[in-house]
């Protein structure tokens, strides 16, 4: 399953599968994506459900709103534009 953090208010988007470890997940953020404040997990379902467990939301990196957590069973989140504004990040 696809988690995806997404800021309606600026379309800021990071996408992963749930079970990616989080070295990778922090690997990615650093490297090249948008820096969201987690908590600390092994998976990236872990480490979102911990941040939404110790602060009730979760702020956009780039414009400082609430963004939502979204899932998808299939596929990455698209805009509607089409593009996604990160590449997904799928667990290896």
């Amino acid at each position: 399953m696809w988690i995806h953090l997404y800021c309606s208010s600026c379309s800021c988007l990071f996408s992963a599968l749930a079970d990616t470890p989080a070295s990778q997940v922090l690997d990615r953020m650093t490297d090249d994506a948008p820096w969201f404040a987690l908590a600390e997990g092994d998976t990236f379902e872990e480490m979102v459900s911990a941040a939404l467990q110790r602060r009730g939301k979760l702020i956009c990196p780039e414009c400082r709103e609430e963004i939502q957590v979204l899932h998808d069973a299939q596929k990455p989140l698209q805009h509607e534009s089409g593009v996604r504004c990160e590449e997904p990040l799928s667990a290896q």
